[in-house]
């Protein structure tokens, strides 16, 4: 069963991914009390305002990594940008 699982992703509606200024696909940032994971972004049917989180997904992390549990509060938004790297010379 492990190798059919699907990667883990966060799950939001298209309002509230328009609201958060993140596409389908793209890197969602997702803060708990105790810290913040970035998830893939699947826009789906649901709820406006509620995340759907993989809190169980093996190998995830998401429940020890943000502190969240069902009807907690967090907040979202798109995943910092990694800088591009910068030539030194040497």
């Amino acid at each position: 069963l492990a190798g059919t699982r699907h990667a883990a992703r966060a799950r939001v509606s298209p309002a509230t991914a328009a609201e958060a200024g993140v596409a389908d696909g793209e890197p969602l940032a997702v803060t708990g009390p105790a810290g913040t994971v970035e998830l893939p972004l699947e826009i789906t049917d649901m709820p406006d305002r509620v995340v759907w989180l993989p809190l169980n997904s093996a190998g995830s992390g998401v429940a020890s990594d943000t502190g969240a549990r069902p009807g907690s509060l967090v907040r979202i938004g798109p995943a910092p940008r990694a800088a591009a790297p910068k030539e030194v010379e040497a």
